[in-house]
């Protein structure tokens, strides 16, 4: 049977982990001694802290501090029988672990109980409250901020941590524009878990900005994508979850981006029409057809038409596969059904005919005074095959 937490267990944790840690500093120069008896009651409490994190504990332990941390007022300092006393204090923990570390690695058991710790405090389907954490949300980015530029061994559990507090609308406006915009690259070269986890974390800060993206991180942003995929030559989950990066850039700060979402565009049109057909990545495919639809929709008011351009022939391509695959199907499976993935090409092959039968492009000419074409005029002179976009557009 599993144990009933109370008030003096919860104190029995606190006090372990609140040592005396500004006397430690005082006097850890004279007394290395002192130094490490504090370091290991620190990580007595955590381990005990731990134990009440088990599976067969969890669930009492995260409805006690909720219940308690509900009842706090707005303007109120939580006590220590709270998801943000503890959460303040691991901080401190986690810091003080850090700054005693100078000639090896912080133990990891403090950024992986705190990311446990947030995790519980969220977890509103066991305890039926939200937001139990707003009284320490703005400290808590920064401690977070700070230790994702400074600690490598601590990125992977705190990026995880950020991405959980992004995930809530009432956090997120807590974490001050300072904080957001200061991102900055790897100093080493990482493995790829590394590199995806770090790909996750950014998907998550692009989905979920504290208000509108700055002004001032905007040309940030799109060289970052720019540099981003000059190094991006296969497929695979990272080049996957780059573009779905892209997508949500765009879809959140598109319409503010002007021409310079073609300043993207002319990064990773290599990747997009290398992969378009080659891949057998259901999930990259539809990330990418949701890129062309995102993009050829940016194009309203733009002089500059290449990416319908280079849309018109692989739509073409795509309604001849298109076209193939029915012809070989069964007998019985031509009943005019499309799959997912084939409605979601045929909306791109409309979206991309009503924008070139909407607009007109200056053709190539040397003359003097440059004629101006419509644009379906170009695409009957290109092959033939790419008139079936007219068909398809009709039906």
């Amino acid at each position: 049977m599993a144990l009933k937490l109370t008030s003096r267990d919860i104190q029995e944790i606190v006090s372990k982990l609140s040592s005396d840690k500004d006397k430690a500093r005082e006097v850890i120069k004279k007394i290395d001694f002192y130094w490490r008896v504090c370091s290991v009651s620190w990580r007595e409490g955590v381990k005990l802290l731990n134990t009440w994190l088990e599976t067969d504990r969890s669930i009492g332990f995260t409805r006690y501090l909720s219940d308690k941390t509900s009842v706090l007022k707005p303007k109120e300092v939580p006590h220590s029988e709270t998801w943000p006393f503890l959460v303040k204090i691991l901080m401190q923990c986690a810091s003080s672990e850090i700054s005693s570390s100078k000639k090896r690695l912080p133990k990891s058991i403090f950024a992986k109980t705190l990311r446990i710790i947030v995790k519980r405090a969220q977890d509103d389907g066991c305890s039926g409250k939200k937001n139990l954490l707003l009284h320490v949300a703005k400290s808590l980015f920064n401690h977070v901020w700070d230790v994702l530029k400074d600690v490598p061994s601590f990125q992977s559990e705190y990026g995880v941590i950020l991405r959980y507090l992004l995930e809530v609308t009432y956090y997120r406006f807590h974490m001050r524009k300072r904080v957001y915009s200061s991102g900055k690259k790897p100093k080493h070269r990482k493995f790829w878990s590394e590199v995806f986890r770090f790909t996750l974390t950014l998907h998550s800060l692009i989905e979920n900005p504290p208000g509108d993206i700055p002004d001032d991180l905007r040309d940030n942003i799109i060289s970052g994508f720019v540099g981003i995929f000059s190094h991006v030559r296969d497929e695979g989950k990272i080049s996957r979850k780059l573009v779905e990066c892209i997508n949500t850039y765009l879809l959140k700060d598109g319409p503010n981006l002007g021409g310079k979402s073609l300043e993207i565009h002319q990064a990773v049109n290599h990747f997009v029409f290398r992969y378009w057909f080659a891949t057998h990545d259901r999930s990259l495919k539809d990330s990418l057809i949701c890129y062309a639809k995102l993009q050829v929709s940016l194009t309203r008011g733009v002089d500059d038409g290449s990416i319908l351009l280079e849309l018109v022939d692989v739509m073409s391509k795509e309604l001849d596969q298109m076209s193939t695959s029915s012809t070989n199907s069964p007998e019985g499976e031509k009943c005019g059904i499309m799959t997912s993935s084939q409605f979601k090409v045929a909306e791109l092959v409309a979206l991309v005919f009503c924008r070139v039968c909407a607009n007109t492009y200056k053709s190539p000419v040397t003359e003097k005074c440059a004629r101006r074409e419509h644009v379906v005029v170009l695409i009957k002179e290109s092959r033939g095959g790419q008139m079936a976009m007219v068909d398809a557009a009709a039906l």
